[in-house]
């Protein structure tokens, strides 16, 4: 009953850890200062070559603007950066504000190049027609002529700068996606881990019970070097149990070393009735599987099997290659005449189907039930992997 109460805790929690919304940060949404200043470059030196290349194409006296432009194109990069820089300290958490924040810090700084702009033109290198520019606003405008003119460039370089602001936005919010996407992976690499650790940590406790029992029993009667063996042999399996890395492979012929430990135990409780048969081709020996996967199934044959029976009863263990998958299958008899035990939570071979639908998907599982010889079978399949145990 605890165990079951502890298994649908951890559920709850790893829910709870995957359905979170993982932990904002401003720094997600930053860009690399190299790939900023490298896209502001190289969007006024495209504007430059576009323009001036246009201008030539139009009339030799373009020329003469070329120079005046790479003077404001280098105002424009200066002007751009500065935009880059409040941006960068400015990062509110939603993207539709961070946007806004971007556009709104781009007005300021439209006008300060469309002033740049006007300096250059029409004060410091002023062109042939800048007299006619100027006395055509003063007929149609009875304001400052400057004022018409820094208006009129700042509402079309608005656009530019715009563009860039809304790019830099974008970027970042990739960044941030990316930078979440990288979190929620780790949760989720940290709560698959808990939850193995936790399959793989619930021994059962009626197996410690019944030992100690056996040890007793063993005392009482006087078999002081039976006694010394088994509590050798509960040495050493528990040691290898709890110490293994419950993420670990191990290769299939470890894993029924393992097994036969925990049998070798068992063997002392039921010394006339426990007959344990192995058959595994050679070639699947290096096989991998999951380090204890058998154990609960090893657990449901003798509680069920063995125990309540009065004769002999046979536990198998086969292993086959079936279309690229590993399949172990562990079957044991039922003795017709003894009483049949209550049945369990089924907590056990649901945790070996829960372990590899865990660390596998849906490429492995678990299914038991009657056998055809009026005994009972577990099945379990995976990949078939021979490297990396």
């Amino acid at each position: 009953m605890n165990m079951t109460i502890r298994k649908e805790t951890l559920r709850d929690q790893r829910a709870k850890m995957l359905a979170a919304a993982p932990d904002w940060r401003a720094s997600d949404a930053r860009v690399n200062p190299r790939v900023a200043i490298g896209s502001i470059v190289a969007m006024w030196l495209l504007y430059f070559l576009i323009t001036t290349g246009l201008g030539i194409l139009a009339g030799a006296e373009q020329w003469e603007y070329a120079g005046r432009r790479g003077i404001v194109v280098v105002a424009g990069i200066l002007c751009t950066f500065v935009l880059y820089q409040l941006i960068q300290r400015v990062q509110p958490r939603g993207f539709g504000a961070r946007l806004a924040v971007a556009m709104g810090a781009a007005i300021p700084l439209v006008i300060v190049y469309a002033c740049i702009n006007l300096l250059v033109f029409y004060y410091w290198l002023p062109l042939p027609d800048s007299a006619k520019i100027i006395a055509d606003i003063h007929t149609k405008f009875p304001v400052a002529w400057e004022i018409v003119l820094i208006l009129d460039s700042s509402i079309r370089w608005y656009f530019f700068f715009a563009v860039w602001a809304a790019l830099y936005v974008a970027f970042g919010y990739a960044n941030e996606m990316r930078a979440v996407e990288r979190r929620a992976n780790h949760f989720r690499i940290e709560a698959q881990t808990a939850q193995l650790r936790a399959l793989h940590y619930q021994v059962n406790p009626h197996f410690l019970f019944n030992t100690l029992n056996s040890l007793s029993t063993l005392v009482l009667r006087g078999s002081k070097s039976e006694a010394e063996t088994m509590i050798m042999n509960l040495s050493s399996f528990l040691r290898s149990s709890l110490a293994i890395d419950p993420e670990q492979l191990v290769s299939l012929d470890e894993e029924i070393a393992l097994q036969r430990l925990y049998l070798d135990i068992e063997q002392v409780r039921f010394p006339d009735r426990l007959q344990v048969e192995v058959l595994v081709p050679k070639a699947l020996e290096n096989a991998c599987v999951p380090v204890l996967i058998l154990q609960p199934i090893i657990e449901n044959a003798l509680k069920y099997g063995v125990a309540p029976s009065k004769g002999r009863i046979a536990i198998r263990l086969t292993a086959s290659s079936e279309h690229g998958l590993l399949v172990v299958r562990t079957e044991n008899d039922i003795d017709p005449k003894a009483a049949v035990p209550a049945s369990g939570t089924g907590l056990g071979l649901g945790n070996v189907r829960e372990r590899l639908l865990t660390r596998y998907g849906p490429a492995a599982g678990c299914e038991w039930g009657p056998s055809d010889g009026g005994g009972f079978f577990v099945s379990l399949w995976l990949p078939l992997a021979r490297e990396g145990c």
